[in-house]
């Protein structure tokens, strides 16, 4: 788990150096490869500051005072188990469960869930309120219905990775937003995230994004377009990230596409290995061309070692923070 969390963290601010100030949404496809365990956490998601994008079920007033100190709520639903939590500032712990409380009493109707408390704990001077609950019993239908009603209906792009993925047996589903204290200025972003296992063994390993977010091809969303200083031509925020972790030595081989080669030529993949040779990070840029690509992957050599363990509530979870915690640095550069 500890892994698997610091691959993504090792991911966040190489991305959010890339969102130009004034983009109005993103879309991300993480890909965190784990040598160690064997494992591979996928990720999809979109995330936008205009609420006629992205938004909570429109029967949530987000705008009442109850929300005033929230400065981050998240949802997350699987056939076997959902939870939930809040972040409070400038609030005491029996006053941010209380009002907690009243929340999920209205999430839990809008949801159709019954999600029960189970903690409050300060931190860093906030105030963290956490609930679990039972899953959902078709966790692709309960994705088509939280789509219908939180994303715009031609948002396409990475959404169409969505569906696909809640096909497998780990997925979950999420949904949150983020905002300063004493507004509400909110952004919200929805995705979905699984676990899988990567072939053990030496050598050379193929990871073929398309693969594992089970679709022939991918395209930027046409509300990923966004001007940018410097380039002449608006670029896509429609992101594909790699990260690859080891406790030994790993090495690029091969992309497909090829390398971008900027200024000339800014699509393509973007890949680069830190001073440890135990860590492999990569991404793949539309640039401002969105053909859709039918081949995507990237080859790297190295020993895997087969230590998959199954995707547990508790791993979700650390997962999740993590992924949180990125999208709230990116939700600081969208208001800028």
């Amino acid at each position: 788990m500890l892994a698997i969390t610091a691959a993504i963290g090792g991911v966040k601010t190489g991305l959010a150096q890339q969102l130009p100030e004034g983009a109005e949404f993103v879309e991300v496809a993480m890909v965190n490869v784990n040598c160690t365990t064997a494992s591979v956490l996928v990720t999809s998601m979109v995330m936008s500051n205009k609420t006629e994008l992205v938004h909570f079920p429109a029967e949530i007033d987000m705008n009442a005072d109850e929300w005033e100190n929230v400065t981050q709520v998240m949802a997350g639903f699987s056939t076997a188990d959902s939870f939930l939590f809040y972040v409070f500032n400038n609030t005491r712990e029996n006053d941010a469960e209380r009002i907690a409380n009243t929340l999920t009493n209205q999430l839990n109707t809008v949801f159709g869930t019954s999600f029960t408390h189970n903690s409050t704990y300060p931190i860093n001077g906030y105030v963290n309120v956490t609930y679990n609950g039972n899953g959902v019993g078709n966790l692709t239908q309960f994705t088509e219905s939280l789509m219908r009603k939180c994303l715009v209906s031609d948002l396409d792009g990475f959404s169409s990775t969505f569906i696909p993925i809640t096909k497998e047996l780990s997925a979950y589903t999420g949904i949150g937003g983020f905002k300063e204290s004493g507004d509400f200025n909110w952004a919200y972003f929805m995705g979905v995230m699984y676990l899988t296992s990567i072939q053990a063994g030496v050598g050379q390993h193929i990871i073929d994004i398309l693969e594992l977010l089970n679709v022939e091809s991918l395209a930027p969303s046409p509300y990923a377009r966004t001007s940018t200083p410097g380039l002449p031509f608006p670029i896509y925020m429609s992101i594909v990230m790699l990260t690859i972790t080891s406790d030994t030595p790993i090495e690029f081989v091969s992309c497909t596409p090829e390398l971008a080669q900027p200024p000339q030529k800014i699509r393509g993949w973007y890949v680069y290995q830190q001073i440890q040779p135990t860590q492999l990070y990569g991404y793949f840029s539309f640039g401002w061309d969105n053909t859709p690509v039918t081949k995507l992957s990237l080859t790297f050599s190295g020993v895997v070692i087969p230590e998959f363990t199954a995707l547990t509530w508790a791993t979700v979870w650390a997962l999740i923070l993590v992924v949180a915690l990125t999208f709230k640095k990116w939700f600081n550069r969208l208001k800028g």
